[in-house]
C-alpha cells in the first residue's frame, strides 16, 4: 500500500505475497542519474534489500559496502545486501521517483502522488 503518512489517503493497492519483488527506481536529486533499489517480499511483509544499481558514484551513494559488485548495461549492480525495511518513509518528489514496482509492472509513479507528500509504502 502506498498512502500519505498525515491523512492516510491511500495512493495506491495492490496485493502482495511473501517473495514477490518490489523495485524503487529513482533518478538522483544532486547527480541525476539513475538509482534503483530491488528487494524481496518477506513472510513478515518487511522488505529485504537485495540489489541496488547506480549509473556512478556521488553525494549519499554508498561506495564502499562490503557486498559483490558488477557492471552491466551501464549501470553498477551491488548485490546481495540483505538490509531489511519494515517500511519505507518518504517525503515524495514528482522528480525524483520514476516509479515503485511490483513484480516488473508498475504499481505507483512519482508523478501520481502530491509533490512533498508525507508518503509511506508497506504490505498491509
Amino acid at each position: 500500500m502506498a498512502a500519505d503518512q498525515e491523512t492516510e489517503e491511500v495512493y495506491a493497492e495492490a496485493v502482495i505475497h511473501t517473495g514477490d519483488t518490489v523495485e524503487f527506481d529513482w533518478i538522483h536529486s544532486f547527480e541525476h542519474i539513475p538509482w534503483n533499489e530491488y528487494y524481496t517480499v518477506q513472510p513478515d511483509g518487511s522488505f529485504l534489500l537485495d540489489t541496488i544499481s547506480v549509473a556512478g558514484f556521488g553525494a549519499g551513494i554508498p561506495a564502499e559496502m562490503d557486498v559483490d559488485y558488477r557492471y552491466e548495461d551501464g549501470l553498477i549492480y551491488m548485490d546481495h545486501i540483505g538490509s531489511t525495511f519494515e517500511r519505507f518513509n518518504f517525503f515524495n518528489s514528482n522528480t525524483a521517483l520514476d516509479v515503485i514496482q511490483i513484480n516488473d509492472h508498475d504499481f505507483i509513479r512519482g508523478e501520481d502522488m502530491p509533490h512533498h507528500a508525507k508518503v509511506t509504502v508497506y504490505v498491509d
